[in-house]
């Protein structure tokens, strides 16, 4: 079921169903739209039922900003649509830090990068060259949040460099200051090099 946003609004919105720390959405016209057109959500596919789009958290916050989805407290319609604060403070339940990877995931995005979310062994980010396709190519950089209150051990520093280094990827410690600014640092075999652009220009620290 679609909605139009508002009468001067050209944009579809898409009704998705909240599901713990996931949000569902089943319209077939979403799919195209946002995982085929946007590289927005993982598709769940069953020999049983039609193909459903699964979002991460960050995805849903996303969407919700650019009024593109319609959820309701407690999936229920005669409950008010929740905005995006409302969504920001159910989902920060599951992720305390969720707001400060929002910032670095739209940051990102606004550059142009497709940012695949979930990765596992600490990194939160995929991200790939600009004009790739995620389902056929490899993601160039991995991304691994650091932010303040949250010190990383040398070891644990070490190990993602060699994740990074056994899958063929660049590693970057992205965090935030502040002033809410992403700033990025690459890694190189466990040495902090530089603050990074992700274009491969680098900045004096």
């Amino acid at each position: 079921m679609t909605e139009k946003a508002n009468e001067n609004s050209e944009k579809t919105q898409f009704e998705g169903v909240i599901e713990k720390e996931k949000v569902i959405v089943s319209d077939k016209n979403a799919i195209e739209e946002f995982y085929n057109g946007s590289y927005i959500g993982s598709l769940e596919e069953s020999e049983n039922s039609a193909p459903k789009l699964v979002l991460d958290p960050i995805e849903v916050l996303l969407l919700s900003e650019r009024n593109r989805i319609l959820l309701w407290k407690d999936n229920d319609h005669n409950e008010p649509l929740c905005d995006f604060e409302r969504l920001l403070t159910y989902f920060t339940q599951f992720d305390r830090r969720l707001w400060q990877k929002y910032i670095i995931y739209m940051d990102l995005r606004k550059r142009g990068y497709i940012v695949r979310p979930g990765y596992g062994e600490g990194i939160d980010f995929l991200v790939y060259k600009r004009g790739s396709d995620f389902e056929k190519d490899s993601a160039k950089y991995l991304i691994y949040p650091v932010f303040e209150g949250d010190p990383v051990e040398l070891k644990e520093l070490d190990r993602m460099s060699r994740v990074a280094l056994s899958s063929r990827k660049d590693l970057i410690i992205a965090t935030v200051d502040r002033l809410s600014k992403p700033i990025y640092y690459s890694v190189n075999k466990f040495e902090i090099i530089n603050k990074v652009n992700l274009n491969g220009e680098k900045y004096a620290r």
